[in-house]
């Protein structure tokens, strides 16, 4: 597991332009699979099991993909998914994400 702090700001930004509506579900999950093939590309890995997954909080015990996030947002959970997301980028340094 490798904690990916570098990619945190930039997580930081497509969240937010999600949440201001200035991206739709479709092109927000893309942007995420991009950054998670940058990652991937610049691993140099051929390994396909790995991916990249998210923390909103340090307290979070769950490992969010950008899969779950596809779906929580597209159901029910959207709301409580939604609210996650906004803590995790207005609190310093509370959004982590990982590639395991």
């Amino acid at each position: 597991m490798k904690n990916l702090n570098q990619y945190s700001h930039r997580v930081s930004i497509l969240f937010n332009e999600y949440l201001q509506n200035r991206v739709d579900l479709d092109e927000f999950i893309q942007k995420l699979r991009a950054l998670e093939n940058l990652y991937k590309q610049n691993l140099k890995s051929d390994t396909q099991e790995n991916f990249m997954w998210f923390k909103f909080s340090e307290d979070d015990t769950l490992v969010t993909t950008i899969d779950d996030l596809e779906r929580d947002l597209s159901n029910s959970n959207r709301n409580f998914t939604l609210e996650r997301m906004r803590e995790a980028i207005n609190l310093d340094n509370d959004l982590f994400i990982y590639y395991s």
